[in-house]
């Protein structure tokens, strides 16, 4: 959980607890990026390290198809960084489309998916 249920504002991690020696650590502490992500997306980005970025490598792994792929990533990076611009511009598509990883029906595909969100 990284945001309040009731008003939505950030939440502020104040306590660590070690189970085992029952030891507690307060103060403030910083959520890191990844606690945005759910497990679905975090095993997303294990996967994209080890095939080391490679999306034609991902849409085997994961038997979905390169828009697929393409989307996950965009959502990641919108959890991640939320000012980052991948709504209204397609020019990373475009240029997809252009060097042959996708066909015209993916290309429309994958902007009609981004436009849907």
């Amino acid at each position: 959980m990284t945001n309040c249920p009731l008003c939505h504002s950030p939440l502020l991690i104040t306590q660590y607890q070690c189970r085992p020696c029952q030891i507690t650590y307060s103060g403030e502490f910083e959520q890191i990026w990844l606690g945005n992500l759910n497990n679905e997306q975090l095993e997303f980005i294990r996967l994209f390290i080890i095939a080391q970025g490679n999306i034609k490598e991902m849409e085997k792994r994961l038997n979905i198809s390169y828009p697929t792929v393409k989307n996950r990533l965009l959502e990641i990076i919108r959890r991640i960084s939320p000012s980052a611009s991948t709504d209204s511009d397609f020019t990373d598509i475009f240029s997809e489309l252009e060097q042959g990883f996708v066909n015209v029906s993916e290309a429309i595909e994958m902007i009609n998916q981004r436009r849907k969100k």
